[in-house]
């Protein structure tokens, strides 16, 4: 920190000197983020953008900054203005269609993704992030062909392998090749605990009970309370028989996400809903409603 807080020091003297070095001073707002100044950063690249407004990598770096602050309307403003810049640079429309798929304009954020494919045709994370974006259109021919195109590219992307073999496992189709992707992607990263959910749930989709509840159990261990896998580990008890053990698997699912209405509804259809476990689920409701740190512990 030391020496970026002397970098900070000379570059502001140079820019004292010379007020019109756009590169010196977008380099200086890059310094601010890594020494956690963020104000410093934003109001760097924004004196940057009122000197040129036409100066890209200040509209880039302050889209990426604002990207990350959650800030997304404001983010797709410099973004948009980034990409009519600079149209070949794939960061732009990956982060421009990112801010889109964050603030649930999936339409918007394929076609950001689509545009940069048109530019970058071989950039593999415009692909996998195209797809993903077709996945919340519900346009599922175009996601595989997408998450295929990413893997023609780049056969180790581990985030497709899984995204893919995750989409056919959870659909219940090509569940050899869901088995074999999931596998793949666990052996690129065996401490991805979301890749091991994917390889158990893919495993319990064949019938191979006993390997997939060895592979959600790892999940867990390596996730922790994730709601999707105590939901995928309570189907392979109530599978097993474990009614006892989906029950309780299924009640802290719902515990850490009490808005998942499918899976309340087949808590209750299976029989394993009381008066307890209710207010147990009501309760996380008012929590979560009110922003109260969960104190549910894992069963």
């Amino acid at each position: 920190k030391k020496e970026f807080t002397k970098a900070i020091s000379q570059l502001t003297e140079i820019l004292k000197a010379k007020p019109a070095e756009l590169k010196v001073r977008d380099y200086l707002g890059y310094l601010y983020e890594e020494t956690k100044d963020v104000s410093k950063a934003m109001e760097t690249y924004r004196y940057n953008i009122h000197l040129d407004p036409k100066f890209a990598d200040s509209h880039i770096h302050l889209g990426v900054l604002l990207y990350r602050l959650k800030q997304f309307s404001e983010a797709v403003t410099h973004l948009d203005e980034a990409v009519r810049l600079t149209p070949k640079q794939p960061e732009p429309h990956i982060v421009l269609g990112l801010a889109h798929f964050q603030s649930e304009q999936f339409e918007k954020a394929s076609q950001a993704f689509e545009e940069g494919i048109r530019h970058n045709p071989k950039n593999a994370d415009l692909h996998f992030n195209l797809g993903t974006a077709y996945d919340k259109l519900n346009r599922f021919e175009e996601v595989e062909r997408a998450m295929e195109t990413v893997l023609s590219l780049d056969p180790h992307h581990a985030d497709a392998l899984n995204y893919l073999g995750y989409s056919y496992a959870e659909r219940g189709i090509k569940i050899d090749q869901a088995l074999s992707l999931t596998k793949r992607a666990v052996a690129l990263k065996p401490e991805n605990g979301y890749y091991v959910d994917s390889l158990g749930w893919a495993l319990y989709k064949t019938g191979l009970l006993a390997e997939a509840l060895m592979e959600i159990k790892k999940a867990v261990a390596l996730v922790g309370d994730d709601p999707v896998i105590y939901e995928h580990l309570g189907e392979i008890y109530l599978k097993q028989q474990k009614v006892s053990d989906a029950r309780d698997a299924w009640l802290h699912s719902l515990e850490i996400d009490p808005s998942n209405d499918k899976l309340l509804q087949r808590f209750r259809e299976q029989g394993l809903a009381n008066s307890a476990n209710e207010d147990r689920i009501q309760q996380a409701k008012r929590r979560i409603s009110e922003k109260v740190p969960s104190p549910v512990a894992t069963p």
